[in-house]
């Protein structure tokens, strides 16, 4: 099964409402919008909902080399907040490691507005796909 097969059957993507807007092998982007239930007492995104399109976005990336790889570690500061209707984006960039433990950067926007960012650690090593000659 390919990796966007898998992600387009995700039961926690639907709950997020969340869309694949591009994959590259140590990228990913993905944007979902701000709904009421999404938020806290403040009225704003609360954070879960933040960090889960970050991690969303997170997850992708780290196995977009068909390398089956778990977060070991997930750090977010949050910038702005956001509202309901809000469009966000998440993007998670590879930065550095080998075939096992790799870093991530983490970056969430509400249009040009960074309204978090963050840094991953994510382990793994087996092949998700057999590649077929």
């Amino acid at each position: 099964m390919r990796l966007e097969d898998v992600l387009t059957a995700d039961r926690f993507r639907k709950f997020l409402n969340a869309e694949i807007e591009e994959i590259k092998e140590g990228y990913a982007k993905v944007g979902g919008v701000v709904r009421e239930e999404y938020t806290n007492f403040h009225g704003t995104a609360h954070g879960s909902y933040i960090a889960a399109l970050a991690d969303f976005a997170l997850g992708i990336a780290a196995n977009s080399d068909n390398i089956k790889r778990f977060a070991v570690t997930i750090k977010m500061n949050y910038l702005k907040p956001a509202f309901p209707g809000d469009k966000l984006t998440a993007e998670a960039f590879r930065r550095g490691g080998g075939r096992n433990l790799v870093f991530f950067e983490i970056d969430v926007r509400k249009g040009e507005l960074s309204i978090a960012r963050g840094d991953a650690i994510v382990y793994g090593r087996e092949q998700i796909v057999k590649e077929k000659d």
